[in-house]
Parts: structure tokens; C-alpha cells; sequence
């Protein structure tokens, strides 16, 4: 009951402070919406988004098209009408020739066009070339030959699979898998902020409230005594008490509402809200623990936790250092082959040529280049690797003295429970007692502040346990 009544006074206390009450799925909507820390930890993934979009598109087919064209001028050459004439009465000549030659006033006479495709991976390269000559002789003649020619080449070896672009693709795609765990461990950390940030809010919005209702028991009492000291039922050490009761009371009072304009201000500053714009906590439930007992907790905590994945994902890429240095010191295997053909339009003769070739290279010194970038790489591996199996063994350590401190603390917040309503009803016997004239008025007191005292370690214990469930969620990885 005394609960029930308590929930409606730090309703009552804090609307009249604020208007707006926030709950707490709001506060974590807000913070992972506007907040910086969320702004910089989308930045960042955005970033290594790039970085891998960048090495895919290195590694796959890129497709290159070239064209040109070469003319010669002649001046004073009897070539010039020629030209005009036979691109007039020869309907055989390419369309595009007649077009230009149709222009031979101004003394261009066309020469030779090409145009060629060329289609790559890092591994395989096949280009496709066409030459169209064309050249009019002085009589008037045409000699027109069609050139074309296909060469690939193929890296059989190079040290690492794929390439050196494909040995970035790969350390692109794990940098991407460490930036989205980081990323969820970002998240994560943000979210746990903003709880840890509401809860203390609610639990300032709840000591308010006691601190309230405090002061306004020490004046009443500072009231009553000095009308029974004037009546001369009440000693000076009376009075005097009652006093320093009310000044420490009006102190806390001044203390807790700094402590809830902190805890506002912070809660506001994750959420990205102007620090000036009101709102309150609303009443929440007690945060859970997702596991039933510290086994099933460490089992969560090694499943779910990023931070043995990111140093996984860090030895595999020091793992691919390791091999593209190591490529520094392979030889290298190219197979290249050509076609070349043409025909001659005038004459009709063909002619064709393959060729087929073999590279092989062979490192002969780097002064020490490779074997350095061999060693950083398999010590960064190394480091990595042992990183992890530290992870393997601290991460149960760290949950089972969560898990404790946890328990403790459920366990505290319980007694203070008990202490509180202990501390109420000594309060009611020494009233009843006090009202039969068997306590004095210091006896009364005494019990009063007592009982205000239970009051706010109950709301201590209380934010206690729920900051120790909150820091052992996020020990699970939830």
C-alpha cells in the first residue's frame, strides 16, 4: 500500500516539474534516431560499406570500349576531286567513308578507324580489336583492309588465390563483418547508456519524492514542537533538534533536485534533445535477467558477446597479410595468347597468326621487404588469436562476478524492503506510545527520521539492483 502511494507521489512530484513523460523504449527510440553516438556509429559502418563495395567492384568484370579515328590532309592534291567523284558513282564504298569523303572540298581524305572492347577480372583479361583502313590513291583507286585481333592472358599463379584485389576483397569483407559487430556493439553500449540513464532519472524523480515529503514532515514537525515548547511541554534540546532536522532536511532537498537535473540533462544529451526541453521518466518495471541461472548466463555470454568475434574476424584478416606477403616471395605464372587476322578487300586474301605464350617471374631480392610484412602480419595473427582465447576464458570470469554482484544486490533491495517497513511500524508504536505519554517528543523524532531514512535507501537499493541487471544484459550480449 505504502508503495501504491509512493508511485503516485512521484507521479505528482515530477509532473508538476515536467510535463512530458517519456518511457523507456521512447528514450532508446530517441537516442538511436538523433542521438551523436548513433550518428557516429552509422558514419562509421556506412564507411566500411564503402570500403567493401569499392573491393567488389575491383574484383569483378569490368568492361572497357575504345574508338578512333585518323585522317590525313592533302592540299593541292589532285586526289581532292577524286574523291568527290567516286564517292558519287561507287555505291559500294562504306557508308561512313562516303560521308566523309563527300566532304573532300575541305582536303580530308579518311585514313583508318578502329574500335575494341576489352573484358577483365583481375585474373583473366580477353580484348577484342577491329581496324577498318581505308586510303584513295593519287588515281583515283581504293584500298580498303579489315583487321581484326582477340589476346587473352590468365594468371595461372601469383601467390594467393584470386590476386592481390581479391586478397583486398577479402580483408574488405572481414573489415565489414568487424565494423557490423562493432556496430552492434556500439548499439548495444547506446542502449545501456539510455537505460542506465532512465533508470537514474526515475530513481532521482522517486528520492525527490521522498526528499518532498521529508521536508514537509520536518516543518510540520518543527511546528508542532515549537507550539509544545511554547506550551512548555517541549525542552530546548527539542526545539533544537527539530531545527537542525528541518535545515538537513531543506539540504537534501537542494541536493536531490540537482542530482535530478543531472540525471535529465544526460538522459536528454543521449537522446539528442535540447537540454531545456521537459519530459520525465514514466514508471517502468524492473529490467529482467534473460538467463535462469549463471550457466545458462555464461552460455548466453559466449554466443552472443562480440567481442570474441571481432578478434576472430582480426586473425583472419592477419591471416591474409600473412599469405600476401608470402606472394612476395612466389614466383608468378602468365599465360598469354593471341589471334590476329586480316583480309584484304581489294586483292581478297586472308592471313591469320596465333601466338601463345608463357611468363614466369621470379623474386630475386626485395632487401627484406616481403619477410618483414611476412613477420607484422604473423604477429598481428598471433596477437589476435590470443586476444580471442583471453576472451574465451575472461568472458565466464566477468559474468559470474556480474551474476553476483546482481544477486547481492536483489538480495539488499530486499532487506531494505524490511528495514523500511520495520522502520514504519517502530514508527507507529513510538507515535502510539508518544500519544499516551510514554515517549517524548526527541523519541518521536528520532523514529520519523528514521523511517525517511529507510525510505531513501529503499530507493537506493532499488536503482542498485536494477543498474547491476542492466550491467549484466549487457554482459550477455543482449
Amino acid at each position: 500500500m505504502r508503495l501504491w502511494l509512493l508511485a503516485v507521489i512521484v507521479v505528482g512530484v515530477t509532473s508538476s516539474l515536467w510535463s512530458q513523460a517519456l518511457s523507456l523504449n521512447q528514450a532508446v527510440e530517441a537516442a538511436l534516431a538523433s542521438g551523436a553516438d548513433h550518428t557516429i556509429l552509422e558514419a562509421n559502418l556506412a564507411s566500411a560499406q564503402a570500403v567493401l563495395s569499392l573491393a567488389q567492384a575491383r574484383v569483378g568484370l569490368t568492361v572497357t570500349a575504345a574508338a578512333s579515328y585518323n585522317a590525313s590532309e592533302a592540299f593541292n592534291n589532285p586526289a581532292r576531286e577524286l574523291v568527290t567523284v567516286a564517292t558519287k558513282t561507287t555505291p559500294t564504298v562504306d557508308p561512313l567513308v562516303m560521308s566523309v569523303g563527300s566532304i573532300s572540298k575541305d582536303g580530308v581524305i579518311p585514313q583508318n578507324a578502329q574500335a575494341s572492347v576489352t573484358l577483365a577480372t583481375p585474373q583473366t583479361s580477353l580484348t577484342l580489336r577491329s581496324t577498318e583502313g581505308f586510303q584513295i590513291a593519287p588515281d583515283g583507286s581504293f584500298n580498303h583492309a579489315t583487321t581484326g585481333t582477340a589476346s587473352v592472358s590468365q594468371v595461372l599463379y601469383s601467390g594467393y588465390p584470386g590476386g592481390s584485389l581479391q586478397a583486398a576483397l577479402d580483408k574488405a569483407l572481414l573489415a565489414a563483418e568487424v565494423a557490423a559487430l562493432n556496430a552492434q556493439s556500439n548499439r548495444n553500449k547506446l542502449v545501456l547508456s539510455v537505460k542506465q540513464a532512465f533508470y537514474t532519472l526515475l530513481s532521482a524523480q522517486e528520492t525527490m519524492a521522498q526528499l518532498e515529503v521529508a521536508l514537509s514532515q520536518r516543518r510540520e514537525a518543527l511546528r508542532f514542537t515549537s507550539a509544545k515548547a511554547n506550551l512548555g511541554q517541549a525542552t530546548g534540546l527539542d526545539l533544537k533538534t527539530a531545527q537542525i532536522n528541518l535545515r538537513s532536511a531543506e539540504l537534501d532537498q537542494i541536493a536531490g533536485q540537482s542530482s535530478l537535473e543531472v540525471a535529465r540533462k544526460r538522459l536528454a544529451n543521449l537522446m539528442g534533445r535540447p537540454v531545456a526541453q521537459g519530459f520525465t521518466a514514466a514508471l517502468e518495471p524492473d529490467p529482467a535477467v534473460q538467463a535462469a541461472s549463471l550457466e545458462e548466463a555464461i552460455q548466453l555470454a559466449l554466443q552472443n558477446r562480440v567481442e570474441p568475434k571481432v578478434a576472430k574476424a582480426n586473425a583472419a584478416s592477419a591471416a591474409v597479410d600473412a599469405a600476401v606477403a608470402l606472394t612476395a616471395m612466389n614466383p608468378s605464372v602468365n599465360l598469354t595468347g593471341s589471334v590476329n587476322g586480316s583480309y584484304d578487300w581489294q586483292s581478297n586474301v586472308s592471313s591469320a597468326v596465333v601466338v601463345l605464350g608463357v611468363s614466369l617471374g621470379l623474386p630475386v631480392t626485395d632487401a627484406g621487404a616481403a619477410v618483414s610484412l611476412g613477420l607484422q602480419a604473423g604477429a598481428a595473427r598471433s596477437v589476435a588469436q590470443t586476444q580471442e582465447m583471453q576472451l574465451q576464458r575472461s568472458v565466464p570470469v566477468d559474468v559470474s562476478e556480474a551474476w553476483n554482484a546482481w544477486k547481492v544486490s536483489q538480495q539488499r533491495h530486499d532487506l531494505a524492503v524490511l528495514s523500511q517497513e520495520l522502520a514504519e511500524g517502530q514508527k507507529q508504536v513510538v507515535q502510539a506510545q508518544f500519544d499516551n505519554g510514554l515517549k517524548n517528543l526527541s523519541d518521536l523524532q528520532t523514529a520519523e527520521v528514521a523511517l525517511s531514512t529507510a525510505g531513501l535507501n529503499l530507493v537506493k537499493a532499488k536503482i542498485a539492483a536494477q543498474l547491476a541487471a542492466l550491467q549484466l544484459q549487457s554482459l550477455l550480449g543482449l
